[in-house]
């Protein structure tokens, strides 16, 4: 086995391909018996010059079948169910025109963010599925979690894609070989493949062009292993690769082949990325993900049901259990999220994020009564989850004498109810003075994005 360079760290990419349609086919375990067995190790070395690009087969984790190519995944909207989803089938995207968000590993040429109207005339008969998106983010989720157990710096990356951090692991599990096996028991029943590279761009590549259930690592010159791969890699949008296309550029090799300014100035700053992932070439940092403290509370319901006067107590008695855990013991809440499964249909999600933190299950079932006020359930249901989210450790507020502190403290809380309330840090910026002596009027001040 090539080691890695010496004093550059180690990154794998664990990729599931076609995970939308993995995640469907997995509620048919009836279509899949006989497909997985037990993992078996194995290695495999592959014959080059010493700085040659190449990619050394690690493990094969899983006896090998036809290879299917990865599909990033995306938003999506209601279409139309397919009560088999083993046959040839499209997952759609929420865009207008409707466009491909996954496909089974079947079909050829179809490619995420391909309009449907291109994916079915090459196509003809495959299934249109109903996208279940909060069903593919927990079964995702289970995933990391299981990943996080075995390595500590672990990058949601997409549906079906995470990064890790594997250097330091040699006195705990061994070889890269054995590293990678430990990972692959993070998913054991999904069709999984370990890249790793000196890069985030290069471990991709190796778990892409891998076969079902293997593990591949790049050594050597990235330059030379990039250069025979398609250009259908690149983390591009569809409608720039048909103009990459439109060039006669059809390979990595003949991105890299031309100047990197040329590609920029016709393709503007995804060109400049379309050059330097050519060339193997990514200064990307692994961005761990930050562990959220909650706290989950489940019950099921004898029946199946729709009625407000059976899901409210039932909301009020989860709200009792989470808010009587040691965890949360003086504590507060700022969000919470409802789960349920659905007889015959998706899964239900509601997230309620509150005006302000709840510290007792009165407050946080004040405001959850009144998002269920406007909120259709979809079908009876089944069971409920809920989840208790942003927890502060605030049990009481000590204002500040002063005007400029107090002022900073109202901001702070601010920014952290609206992150809260949309999921990501708020578009809310602070000019800065930078160089107020520079004759340019753009380097005097920039703008700085505040955070909670």
């Amino acid at each position: 086995m090539t080691p890695l360079h010496h004093g550059r760290k180690a990154i794998a990419c664990i990729l599931l391909p076609h995970f939308p349609w993995q995640a469907e086919t997995r509620r048919c375990p009836e279509a899949l018996e006989g497909r997985h067995t037990e993992p078996r190790l194995e290695r495999r070395e592959s014959r080059s010059h010493r700085n040659e690009g190449r990619a050394t087969d690690l493990a094969s984790l899983r006896p090998p079948t036809p290879e299917s190519t990865n599909s990033p995944a995306g938003q999506t909207s209601p279409v139309r169910h397919s009560e088999n989803p083993t046959a040839s089938a499209v997952i759609l995207d929420g865009a207008t025109p409707p466009t491909v968000l996954d496909c089974s590993p079947d079909l050829r040429g179809v490619i995420p963010g391909m309009p449907l109207s291109e994916a079915l005339s090459r196509n003809k008969g495959a299934r249109l599925i109903e996208p279940d998106m909060p069903h593919y983010r927990l079964t995702f989720e289970r995933i990391l979690k299981a990943i996080e157990t075995r390595v500590p710096d672990v990058e949601d990356a997409g549906l079906g894609t995470a990064y890790a951090g594997i250097w330091g692991l040699e006195k705990l599990y061994g070889d890269d070989a054995r590293v990678v096996h430990v990972l692959a028991s993070a998913a054991p029943r999904f069709d999984i493949r370990i890249g790793l590279g000196e890069n985030k761009w290069l471990a991709y590549v190796a778990a892409s062009t891998s076969r079902h259930g293997s593990a591949r690592k790049v050594t050597g010159e990235p330059g030379r292993f990039m250069s025979r791969f398609p250009i259908e890699l690149l983390p591009v949008h569809y409608s720039t690769l048909q103009r990459l296309h439109s060039f006669g550029l059809h390979h990595m090799e003949n991105i890299a082949a031309l100047p990197r300014s040329a590609i920029q100035a016709q393709f503007g700053k995804t060109g400049a990325l379309a050059w330097d992932l050519a060339n193997g070439f990514d200064d990307r940092p692994l961005l761990p993900r930050r562990t959220q403290e909650v706290v989950s509370e489940h019950l099921t319901f004898p029946d199946a049901t729709v009625s407000m006067a059976t899901i409210l107590p039932a909301i009020e008695s989860l709200l009792t259990r989470a808010y009587r855990r040691p965890r949360l013991a003086k504590r507060y809440a700022r969000e919470t999220l409802l789960q349920a499964q659905v007889l015959r249909r998706p899964p239900w999600t509601l997230r309620v994020a509150f005006k302000e933190p709840a510290g007792s299950p009165t407050k946080a079932l004040f405001a959850i009564k009144a998002k269920l006020d406007g909120a259709a359930l979809p079908g009876p249901l089944e069971d409920m989850r809920l989840t208790l989210a942003g927890i502060t450790g605030e049990a009481g507020r000590q204002e500040s004498l002063w005007t400029e502190v107090l002022r900073e403290q109202q901001l702070h809380d601010a920014l952290s109810q609206l992150q809260a309330r949309l999921g990501t840090p708020p578009p809310i910026y602070r000019v800065r003075e930078m160089e107020p002596w520079s004759r340019i009027p753009e380097r005097r001040h920039a703008l700085v994005q505040l955070g909670p």
